[in-house]
């Protein structure tokens, strides 16, 4: 018998997720509007549409509506003994507000997306190697982590524990505030001159490209994260007023852009994070056709097996292959690949 699976909000998300439960043999159920719900049944995406009621019934509950009303959700939900996660890309008050009400539920965020939104944009591959935060805590039940995760799994990502505080910084400074900086940069070079846009080169608009992103989503993420985003802020406006102050010292300024390049390379580089038995080898390579399944057979030729691999984009023209590895086969890994022509730096 197949277990159950409701899915509120079946959008891009919330449909990729149930496209892919029932690959994987879930009984889908779904929670929206009339009209998403036909949409969704019509691509496979639930098998049937439900209510919030029934949904409650479920053995697990993915809650991937916008991030404004997944707390509102969760204590809707109460009381259920159903397993719940969500999709939400902050954490910490929507964690706080299910321990609260006593819910079993683990948070969840999938570094996965698209420009595209809607169901009918929703693909069962989506997650397939991407990094799945999840963010227990001290209350959460140790089984209830390991479903969760091993829901992840199915999905084809790959589950990453982080502290629900941490993850929120995390997002803070790698997303939600490169967000507000494209918009700050947009108004300043448009308050120089109407015309100043126009002008404006490629790594301008590389800087900027985030600025056009869905205005009515991320204001509801941003407001989620404030607090986090506050410390992210403060702490960017720091380094600003520091950076301001050394503008005139050539040979400080040129120090700091060589730490700037060296973290920046660091991104790229082949990067070996230890955890546990295994490790995660980042390639840097170009985006162009077939350099993925140079690195793979690569690996493949030389009897290197590989657990797992996800892609990791920086822009258009560069991104790192992430593969894990044996901890025991990442160092001849990483050998042959320098040998190959790939860049190669061992960080501990």
């Amino acid at each position: 018998m197949s277990s159950t699976l409701g899915i509120v909000g079946v959008g891009l998300i919330g449909g990729s997720v149930g496209l892919a439960a029932r690959d994987s043999g879930w009984e889908v159920v779904g929670v929206d509007t009339p009209e998403v719900l036909e949409k969704a049944a019509h691509s496979g995406a639930i098998g049937r549409a439900s209510t919030l009621k029934e949904a409650r019934e479920a053995d697990l509950v993915v809650l991937a509506t916008p991030i404004s009303k997944v707390r509102d959700l969760v204590g809707d939900l109460a009381p259920t003994d159903a397993l719940i996660t969500d999709v939400a890309s902050a954490k910490g008050a929507i964690v706080r507000r299910a321990e609260n009400l006593k819910l079993r539920f683990v948070g969840g965020h999938p570094m996965a997306g698209s420009q595209l939104s809607g169901v009918a944009n929703a693909s069962s591959n989506l997650f397939e190697g991407a990094r799945y935060f999840l963010t227990p805590t001290d209350r959460t039940d140790p089984e209830d982590y390991r479903e969760v995760a091993g829901f992840v799994r199915e999905l084809g990502a790959v589950p990453t524990a982080v502290d629900p505080e941490k993850h929120d910084l995390l997002m803070a400074a790698l997303s939600h505030l490169p967000h507000l900086m494209a918009a700050a940069l947009l108004k300043v070079a448009s308050d120089i001159s109407p015309e100043a846009l126009s002008f404006a080169g490629p790594s301008f608009r590389d800087l900027t490209r985030v600025g056009a992103s869905n205005p009515e989503l991320w204001s509801d993420i941003l407001a989620e994260n404030a607090p986090a985003l506050g410390e992210a802020l403060g702490a960017f406006a720091g380094a600003m007023a520091q950076l301001g102050s050394e503008i005139k010292d050539r040979e400080s300024m040129e120090g700091r852009f060589q730490q700037a390049r060296e973290a920046y390379d660091a991104l790229g580089g082949i990067l070996v994070e230890k955890g546990g038995a295994n490790v995660d080898v980042a390639i840097p390579v170009e985006n162009r056709p077939g350099v993925f399944a140079e690195v793979t057979t690569l690996m493949g030729s030389n009897n290197i097996n590989i657990l797992d691999l996800y892609v990791r984009h920086s822009n258009t023209e560069r991104a790192a292959l992430v593969l894990t590895l044996d901890a025991e086969a990442a160092h001849q890994a990483i050998e042959l690949l320098r040998t190959a022509g790939f860049a190669a730096e061992l960080q501990g």
